[in-house]
């Protein structure tokens, strides 16, 4: 076989997931940046709440891209499950560049039928990051 058929996260889809990340930083009292990109780690969608912190733009880009080119979430765990050191955490990222990949918790997958359809990140409100990018990259396909 030549070619496959693969799926692609729509506007509509890209914002769905968006909106749900917004809402619940503002349960959660966080003021934050989010981005969604698709499978190559382009940009889709992005808002950045009241108050965030400016550097949380930049950050939240890097950390989908990393999520949607990795096929993984960002932190410190490898694609393995293991511990990546922090000098390894580092050689990544300055590898890829600080534009592609973060090491930083918050950039999680979008998933539907086991295939990469992108990524959404969170940046600014600490541990908070993954756990709300998690909650909506699950909204979609559902």
């Amino acid at each position: 076989m030549d070619t496959v058929t693969a799926l692609k996260l729509t506007r509509e889809g890209a914002m769905k997931v968006l909106e749900a990340a917004l809402g619940a930083a503002q349960s959660a009292g966080r003021p934050v940046s989010v981005a969604v990109v698709d499978d190559a780690g382009h940009l889709l969608a992005f808002s950045r709440t009241d108050h965030a912190e400016l550097y949380s733009i930049p950050i939240a880009i890097a950390k989908a891209r990393g999520a949607a080119l990795t096929r993984f979430p960002t932190g410190k765990k490898s694609p393995t499950g293991n511990d990546r050191s922090d000098h390894h955490a580092l050689a990544i990222t300055l590898a890829a560049g600080p534009d592609s990949f973060v090491s930083i918790p918050g950039g999680v997958p979008i998933t539907v039928n086991g295939q990469v359809v992108g990524a959404v990140a969170v940046s600014g409100a600490g541990n908070h990051d993954q756990t709300i990018a998690q909650s909506a990259a699950a909204l979609i396909g559902k």
